[in-house]
């Protein structure tokens, strides 16, 4: 009786330790995936840094050639490039719109 007492404990614990093998590895398969979408996500972040980089370095440029546009031209024709801009952004609308 005693002997399978100890056969019945030895088969539960066999039985746990299988139970706990399948969880561990399920475990680990979900972290080689969450390690794999982190990987994913951290090369679209360098992407993206890189895109912004650019991005404002072209800005820099565009920047640097309006203020040299706006030393360099007389207050009217800023004043008729406005002007003449508004215009164009209402013909726009209008097309779209109508």
């Amino acid at each position: 009786a005693e002997r399978s007492e100890t056969m019945l404990m030895m088969q539960q614990q066999d039985d746990t330790l299988d139970d706990l093998d399948l969880a561990v590895t399920r475990v680990g398969y979900m972290a080689e995936s969450i390690h794999e979408e982190i990987e994913s996500q951290n090369k679209m972040l360098t992407d993206l840094g890189d895109d912004l980089a650019d991005a404002e370095e072209q800005l820099g440029v565009v920047m640097g050639k309006l203020a040299k546009l706006l030393k360099t031209k007389s207050r009217c024709q800023i004043g008729l490039i406005l002007i003449l801009s508004l215009i164009v952004l209402v013909l726009f609308f209008l097309v779209l719109y109508t």
